[in-house]
């Protein structure tokens, strides 16, 4: 970044010395496609899913493999459309409007077995997700001459990200029965007290299967930008060119909302056992709208203390299942290095 800086200074002395004929207004229009660099560890604040990928087996040889998922959510395709004016030939401000719909990416998963009453049940977890985000970039820029056929130039400026979400889906198969265990207290406090008498001699899990998607939005975050190209003139009018661009972004996290969420119990024979010993009909699919508020959306602190509303325990001064859950704040890597195509109209 100090060698770009360097750089862009430097041709910026020259070229504000130079002639001053090419003054004009200019509007571009381009796409592409970014990779990550930069990268950092991409996880799921959800403890359900975890941040890290675990593959942990206990069926036939033991197997234990744990590791950190990297990358940035900044890599993807990108559209981008911008206004900008030349006060001479050399130097000028470019204004850009950009869309991105980023990859999808894997956050974390667990994949974990245990033995218990001498069998295997297997948990697994994985979440994904991918983010639309509209931003805008000032930017100066420095070009080369305008009397050549091939203009080089240079750009550098702020990345902004006006609005956009990342879309988060989670999958859950849990024959473990952990997420009943945890979750089903706060669904329906009163099901698991019966149940957790009904079961207890027979000690069975509970299986299910989950799908949730979120949305996690964030807050007001500043990145940097950098571009370098080169153009070829077409006519006194029309260019079209190819740069490289460099983002580097982090946007600090403010609330994750449910949009979907379906949690069922999967074992019909634990269902009819269980109806049997409580003589009532027991729910055995909960949808979106079964929820309470804790589940469905989590608010990020930069603190934690112990009159947060961060615990599923009942039993806690500080739980309330009709209120946001709150979680410590993170924040996500949006850093990309990429390759856009593009045209340019000089206005007479």
């Amino acid at each position: 970044m100090k060698l770009l800086s360097s750089i862009f200074c430097t041709l910026c002395f020259v070229f504000l010395f130079s002639q001053e004929s090419g003054k004009g207004l200019f509007f571009t229009l381009k796409g592409g496609y970014s990779i990550p660099v930069s990268k950092s560890t991409i996880g799921s604040p959800r403890s359900e899913v975890g941040n890290r990928i675990l593959v942990n087996s206990q069926e036939g040889s033991y197997t234990y493999s744990e590791k950190n998922p990297f990358g940035s959510r900044g890599a993807g395709a990108s559209v981008a459309g911008s206004i900008g004016y030349m006060f001479n030939n050399h130097f000028g401000f470019e204004f850009e409007v950009s869309f991105l719909r980023s990859t999808k990416i894997l956050d974390g998963s667990r994949d974990e077995t245990i033995v218990k009453f001498n069998e295997p049940y297997n948990y697994f977890a994985e979440q994904f997700s991918y983010t639309n985000m509209l931003r805008v970039s000032p930017m100066l820029m420095v070009s080369g001459n305008p009397d050549k056929k091939f203009i080089p130039y240079a750009k550098m400026g702020v990345l902004l990200p006006l609005a956009g979400k990342t879309v988060v889906e989670v999958n859950i198969t849990d024959g473990i029965g952990i997420l009943a265990d945890e979750l089903l207290p706060v669904i329906d406090p009163q099901l698991s007290s019966d149940l957790l008498v009904a079961l207890d001699s027979v000690r069975i899990p509970i299986a299910t299967n989950s799908y949730i998607k979120a949305k996690t939005s964030g807050a007001f975050s500043l990145g940097f930008t950098s571009r370098l190209g080169c153009a070829y003139v077409i006519n006194d009018r029309w260019q079209i060119f190819g740069e490289v661009e460099m983002n580097m972004l982090t946007v600090k996290s403010k609330e994750t909302k449910f949009t979907e969420a379906t949690i069922q119990v999967t074992d019909e024979n634990l269902l009819v056992l269980a109806e049997s010993l409580l003589g009532r009909e027991i729910q055995s699919v909960y949808d979106f709208y079964d929820l309470p508020e804790i589940l469905r959306l989590t608010v990020y602190q930069n603190e934690i203390t112990e009159n947060s509303n961060s615990s599923y325990d009942l039993s806690s001064a500080t739980y309330n299942r009709n209120a946001p859950f709150e979680q410590v704040s993170f924040r996500d890597n949006y850093n990309s290095f990429g390759l856009q195509l593009g045209v340019k109209y000089k206005f007479k």
